[in-house]
């Protein structure tokens, strides 16, 4: 795997476009962007997507933009969905490659120089794991570095909520589903696994989901639980009882619905038992999910 050189300059390296959907969380975005320009890697542009905000994004994105010659901005002046949001930002970007940020996430420094070096035309695209702030702490997911194959995504989304890829691949596949209400990346990075092969994650973590009291996240919203059905029905066709298995059981902990004994019994055997444990342990024992809360949240 090539080693990271931070001697490198822009003009050694491919430019990398972020893009980035945003509606009215301000105060987010801004450090969401910050955490971008502290990127190590130097050859880089912002695609930023306003959808509607209500709330000064406006005059802070366009003053941004004045600054910054490596900012670009599009207004929505009504929403039309963070999924139609990236696809503008996708199709308007200038970079070889291409990576998303939330609005209410943010990069850990030497993500982008991470993953280019990481890198390969062999694998579909390459991901990172990643920590899940709480609030109190924050959880390393996805840790393990290896190999993602159809098989592994068709079970569960190996690839985390960020890849980086090369645009064209992205563009060639469609780009996000727009029919769908969630799991659009999981959807995305799926197909992109038919077409282009396996992917590739590193073990080393640069990604921050904030599941804190400032955001929103979508587990436990209908609309959530719909994009898994929406996922199942567009890729069942490919799927073992195995891939079956585990889609069940990521459907019930987007419903947060207790888990049967029967139901943890069934899924021996279909891998992430320490995941499905937990579950089963939290969504039937108070007990558990308020230590949970309380060491986290």
């Amino acid at each position: 795997m090539s080693q990271i050189d931070n001697t490198q300059t822009s003009g050694d390296l491919p430019l990398i476009s972020i893009y980035m959907p945003t509606k009215n969380r301000l105060a987010l975005l801004k450090r969401a962007i910050n955490s971008v320009f502290a990127q190590t890697y130097p050859n880089i542009d912002i695609h930023i997507v306003n959808d509607g905000s209500t709330d000064g994004t406006k005059g802070y994105l366009n003053e941004l933009a004045q600054r910054h010659d490596n900012v670009y901005v599009v207004h929505n002046e009504t929403s039309i969905g963070a999924c139609a949001a990236r696809n503008i930002a996708i199709n308007n970007a200038k970079g070889e490659f291409i990576t998303g940020l939330d609005d209410d996430d943010e990069f850990l420094p030497e993500r982008l120089i991470r993953l280019h070096a990481a890198y390969n035309d062999n694998y579909a695209f390459v991901c990172s794991s990643m920590y899940w702030d709480y609030g109190k702490k924050k959880r390393l997911i996805d840790a393990k570095q290896g190999i993602i194959t159809l098989a592994h995504q068709l079970s569960y989304n190996e690839a985390t909520t960020q890849v980086l890829v090369k645009r064209e691949r992205v563009i060639a596949v469609g780009g996000f589903d727009e029919n769908f209400v969630a799991c659009q990346d999981y959807d995305l990075w799926t197909r992109l696994i038919i077409t282009y092969g396996p992917a590739y994650r590193i073990g080393h973590a640069s990604y921050i989901v904030n599941d804190t009291a400032t955001t929103e996240r979508m587990i436990g919203d209908p609309k959530s639980v719909k994009g898994y059905d929406q996922y199942f029905d567009k890729h069942a066709h490919l799927m073992t009882s195995i891939n079956k298995c585990n889609q069940a059981f990521m459907r019930l902990r987007r419903l947060r619905q207790p888990m049967p004994l029967k139901m943890l019994i069934k899924q021996v055997g279909s891998g992430h038992m320490q995941a499905k444990i937990r579950y089963y342990l939290s969504s039937n024992f108070q007990f558990i999910k308020r230590v949970h809360r309380w060491l986290y949240k």
